[in-house]
């Protein structure tokens, strides 16, 4: 390549570097009450670093300016990219009700001048936009979440993925989920996510926000229609700045500003899936797989003996909703006896794609010597990929049934086998017809409390036990009853676990372990459905069970401080995990001693 070449390439990369800075107006709220603050920024963001000069602001007219400008500068690293911001901050506020125009402010960069958009903001008399009247932003336009899908119209059975993501421009201390989405009428598998939420940066209307995906699911439609995905509910503990309401008050800058932690739930949009029907008619065999799919075979033996036990497994493995998959029962020979099939799945979920394999293991044993043929297996599914019904057959497999150890007659009709007649001599013997000799005894007289005694304690020994058997099969049966009155020695041998995952230094594993062990006991302990389970739930149950408040409270710090910790592990420290363990142990004993009885 000649200079001249070396040069353009030279001035073409420099311009790309240049126009990758924006500049843009960013305001806490478009619609403020009179005399609230609130907080514009004027903000370059670049992926190079960021030298700005002469900066113009606008002229504010019909504003009052509080405080500003006040400079500041951010950098971060997000999935591999570098990204610099440099702000210019002013505290606002209106004084009469209308509507004002932020007029361009505008800044120059590597010798080129940059502007903003002009921004409208409307002023509304009395009220507050916000839940304290010393916080200067509106929460609900500046703390959201938004459930987000890539598909609202789908077809049955097809995968698609629902996303939940947290929407800040607020520091956050933590969150948790107090109420999960339903998805009635889905199957749905939740995509797993490795360590903390990931946060990325959006900008909407004008603002730019720090997104955290809180939750990604696969969701499958087991039925056509129009299916509800209700909303989620969070609680975040946010750290909101206090300003004074006083505009004349001298502190009244954001450096003098203080910060307080305030709970907030939000909770997000609900969204509505148009599913639409397969093809009809479907054909026979049909039995709900949607996907695609493979089918697979086998048995364990060919060469069997009679009265030896054989394995004929059947595999269905694929990208598709394998757990609503119904395994087509085979046909075999009449005379082979057959056992229920034990049925596994395994589910994998790579690169947010759900696949797996379900697989049903007959066992079978064939009575009588001779050539025995297994038909084959059909199984019929809907291909997504091809719009149409796949049939799939395996082939048939051939037993050829040797003689067992001990020989058995072939079956005739009104005649049986020799081990059938062996067993009939044994199980029933001919009657007698004389009754024999008969010998007469001396006569003897029994005492009476003797005699009470002989017959009083068998009766007793029969009620006590009679007693004793229901009671155990009333517990054995009762399998919420059972798990209730063990939930504290289990969840004691639980957080013996949580206390080797602290000692091996596995901190992320460490806090799920806690959380789990917590929730687990209360489920157990008060008969509660794992996915009803929340903190207010809870909260609520243990009032109906008359837990004090204080034993309510120490529960709901463990639970917020395992969640807060996985979800926040900055500030977490190895005395203060030690400190969660033992709070949580003592929280288990303490609600032990109340609900003992209950």
């Amino acid at each position: 390549m000649n200079r001249i070449g070396h040069l353009a390439l030279i001035v073409l990369i420099n311009t790309a570097f240049g126009q990758d800075l924006t500049f843009e107006t960013q305001v806490d709220s478009r619609k403020v009450t009179v005399g609230q603050q609130f907080q514009v920024s004027f903000t370059a963001t670049s992926t190079q670093s960021i030298r700005l000069r002469n900066f113009a602001p606008p002229d504010f007219k019909g504003f009052v300016v509080l405080s500003g400008p006040v400079e500041s500068s951010q950098y971060q690293w997000i999935n591999g990219r570098a990204t610099s911001t440099l702000s210019y901050v002013y505290v606002l506020s209106i004084q009469k009700p209308g509507k004002y125009v932020i007029n361009p402010a505008s800044v120059e960069h590597e010798g080129k001048r940059y502007s903003t958009e002009a921004v409208e903001i409307e002023a509304v008399p009395g009220g507050n936009t916000s839940a304290d009247p010393g916080i200067g932003v509106d929460l609900k336009e500046n703390l959201f979440i938004r459930v987000l899908t890539e598909k609202q119209r789908v077809r049955q059975g097809e995968q698609f993925i629902v996303t939940h993501k947290l929407y800040t421009r607020l520091n956050i201390d933590n969150y948790v989920i107090s109420k999960a989405p339903t998805y009635e009428g889905f199957w749905a598998e939740d995509l797993d996510q490795q360590g903390p939420p990931e946060v990325t940066t959006e900008t909407l209307d004008g603002k730019q926000f720090r997104v955290a995906t809180i939750k990604k699911t696969a969701l499958f439609a087991a039925q056509p229609g129009r299916l509800r995905i209700t909303p989620m509910e969070v609680r975040c503990a946010v750290q909101i700045r206090r300003r004074p309401t006083d505009p004349f008050d001298i502190f009244n800058d954001p450096f003098f500003s203080r910060m307080r932690t305030q709970e907030v739930d939000i909770a997000s949009n609900a969204l509505t899936i148009t599913v639409d029907p397969l093809p009809a008619p479907a054909p026979a065999g049909f039995t709900g797989g949607i996907g695609r799919f493979t089918l697979d075979a086998s048995v364990d033996k060919r060469d069997p003996r009679a009265g030896d036990a054989v394995t004929f497994r059947v595999s269905i493995s694929g990208i598709g909703n394998v757990k609503l998959i119904s395994i087509p029962s085979p046909a075999f020979p009449a005379d082979c006896e057959v056992y229920d099939p034990k049925v596994s799945e395994t589910i994998s979920r790579e690169r947010d794609i759900i696949r797996g394999t379900k697989t049903a293991e007959f066992l079978i044993i064939p009575r009588n010597p001779g050539e025995r043929i297994i038909e084959p297996v059909t199984f019929v599914y809907y291909d997504l990929g091809r719009n149409s019904y796949v049939t799939l057959r395996s082939p048939s497999f051939t037993l050829n049934v040797a003689p067992g150890k001990e020989p058995i007659a072939g079956v005739i009709a009104g005649a049986a086998s020799k081990e059938d007649i062996r067993l009939l001599s044994e199980d029933i013997r001919f009657l007698k017809l004389s009754p024999g000799t008969f010998e007469r005894v001396s006569d003897r007289e029994a005492s009476p409390g003797l005699f009470a005694v002989a017959v009083g304690l068998p009766l007793l020994f029969f009620a006590g036990s009679y007693a004793y058997r229901k009671r155990r099969e009333r517990l054995l049966g009762n399998v919420s009853l059972t798990r209730a009155r063990t939930a504290g020695r289990e969840a004691t041998k639980r957080l013996k676990r949580a206390r080797k995952l602290l000692a091996q230094g596995n901190t992320e594993t460490y806090h799920a372990e806690v959380s789990r062990v917590l929730y687990r006991y209360v489920s157990d302990r008060l008969q509660i459905p794992a996915g009803e389970l929340t903190l207010d739930s809870v909260s609520d149950a243990l009032r109906r069970y008359r837990v004090p408040e204080e034993a309510i409270g120490r529960l709901r710090a463990c639970l917020e401080k395992a969640e807060f910790a996985r979800f926040a592990p900055r500030g977490d420290t190895h005395a203060g995990r030690t400190d969660l363990l033992e709070a949580a142990a003592a929280s288990i004993d303490e609600l032990e001693g109340h609900l003992r009885g209950s």
